[in-house]
């Protein structure tokens, strides 16, 4: 199936490729052809939606959890942010999960890391694979998230 916005992808091909147009180090997403940039995008979609997400999809059969109807409070901002849409923390987050996707082959099937190496004399070990979200996406989406921890209530006597 190919990239349609709104059915398995959170965005356009045309905004994936304006996202990577003003990004450094973008080799792996320049080098990709269409059809790659095309299947990690819908897997980024795929992998984000599993996520619980503030607010509430702007349709009722939506098959994304993007568009959304929501408030978050945006660090960058220092305040509450409404939309009902697709914010650009989101789109960005989903363009960095899709290149992360195209950098670590083998990832989602847990073939792409080695835990220890020798060769001769030389022995590496504790060796560390790549997260399956990375840090840049976690701080992109993290806003957008519903609480993991319940917000203590104070009351005041």
């Amino acid at each position: 199936m190919a990239l349609v916005k709104g059915l398995n992808s959170w965005g356009s091909m045309e905004e994936a490729d304006a996202y990577f147009e003003d990004r450094l180090d973008a080799a792996a997403w320049d080098e990709a052809v269409v059809t790659e940039r095309s299947k990690a995008l819908v897997t980024a979609t795929t992998v984000l939606d599993s996520l619980s997400y503030n607010g509430r999809s702007v349709a009722l059969d939506q098959t994304t959890a993007f568009p959304r109807d929501t408030c978050y409070f945006d660090p960058r901002l220092g305040r509450s942010v409404e939309t009902q849409g697709t914010p650009k923390r989101a789109l960005d987050a989903w363009c960095e999960m899709a290149y992360h996707l195209l950098n670590n082959d083998g990832l989602l099937d847990d073939t792409g890391g080695l835990t220890n190496l020798e060769v001769a004399s030389i022995k590496l070990i504790d060796l560390t694979s790549a997260k399956l979200v990375p840090d840049v996406v976690l701080r992109l989406i993290t806003p957008l998230l519903k609480p993991s921890t319940p917000i203590p209530v104070w009351r005041a006597w």
